[in-house]
């Protein structure tokens, strides 16, 4: 056979291939391709060869811009007499890549979430793509899914502050647990804790709802500014009342602040931010008032405080857990 009738046959492949990918069954179809092999051995073959050769060609035109191989077929189409077999291959390969480029495209328009988080005793800021601002208190993870229609946050663990930016074609909402936030533009901070989650609102207005396990959604509490809920999912209540902005705020700048609140809660509290944990020896210590404001950054600081203000002595163990006693009187 010569190299012109060999030229011929693998063209005609070519052409059967496109044309049937295309979709255009007017000019193609199955039942004509395999009329078509039938006739000759060769064309059988030719085929073939055609079929194995482009089998990688989606991996390669995934890769590749459209632009690009639409320039090569107006190449291909110029040379068609002296380069037969790239013209071919080329518009085969074209189509591959049409399909790989809107594949692409769909994959790329859609959201992906993004995941944030902090070690124990850091803090960080995350500015969104859609304007608003998170802070995130010390060992917290947050999930971000900004969509077309909605904005999503997951708190998986920790404590975040929120300033939203308004837009009331696109809620945002953040879950807590089995608490769920709904605002269109306002400012407040999320506490999700072992038996209850905190919201606390310092600007705008607030909807909290309790997620059920068939994520129906049902709302407990509308909060304005200076309102806190205290939302207990076992329970299937919140509990609204004001609260000191100072004290839930404090964190964001590094502090803790409390006012009369028990040395218990304020253990726990502290116990966020430091890797050597605090522990109460003396069980008459428990309820013991402390008021003040403490530095987080530095725990030997903190410990200072609590035991020259509050008449206690810590020990620190082997393990590094610091013990707090009574301190005994002479």
């Amino acid at each position: 056979m010569t190299i012109s009738k060999k030229q011929d046959i693998e063209e005609q492949a070519a052409q059967w291939a496109v044309g049937l990918m295309s979709g255009d069954n007017r000019a193609h179809t199955e039942a004509d391709l395999a009329d078509w092999r039938d006739e000759d051995p060769r064309h059988s073959q030719a085929y073939a060869e055609l079929a194995a050769m482009t089998a990688d060609l989606d991996a390669v035109g995934e890769a590749a811009l459209q632009e690009e191989f639409e320039r090569e077929l107006h190449e291909a189409a110029e040379e068609r007499k002296r380069q037969r077999w790239v013209a071919g291959i080329s518009s085969l390969a074209a189509g591959f890549v049409v399909a790989a480029v809107l594949s692409v495209s769909m994959w790329v328009s859609a959201p992906e979430p993004v995941t944030y988080a902090t070690a124990k005793g850091q803090r960080s800021t995350i500015a969104l793509a859609d304007g608003s601002v998170l802070q995130l208190n010390t060992n917290t993870q947050v999930t971000t899914l900004m969509e077309d229609d909605e904005r999503h946050v997951t708190i998986e663990r920790g404590e975040a502050f929120f300033s939203v930016k308004r837009d009331e074609s696109r809620p945002f909402i953040v879950d807590a647990g089995d608490t769920q936030v709904r605002v269109l533009g306002t400012k407040f901070n999320v506490r999700l804790g072992a038996s209850s989650n905190v919201v606390s609102v310092l600007s705008g207005l607030v909807s909290v709802a309790q997620r059920s396990d068939d994520d129906d959604v049902r709302e407990v509490a509308l909060l304005h500014a200076g309102e806190q809920a205290e939302h207990d999912a076992n329970k299937n209540e919140a509990v609204v009342e004001g609260f000191d902005t100072g004290s839930v705020m404090a964190w964001r700048t590094g502090k803790a602040l409390y006012h009369e609140t028990p040395l218990s809660v304020v253990v726990q509290d502290l116990n966020r931010y430091f890797n050597a944990p605090l522990e109460i020896a003396d069980a008459q210590l428990a309820d013991l008032p402390v008021s003040g404001t403490f530095n987080l950054t530095d725990q030997d600081v903190v410990v200072d405080a609590l035991e020259s203000a509050f008449s206690i002595d810590a020990v620190k163990r082997l393990d590094g857990v610091i013990l707090l006693y009574a301190r005994q009187k002479n």
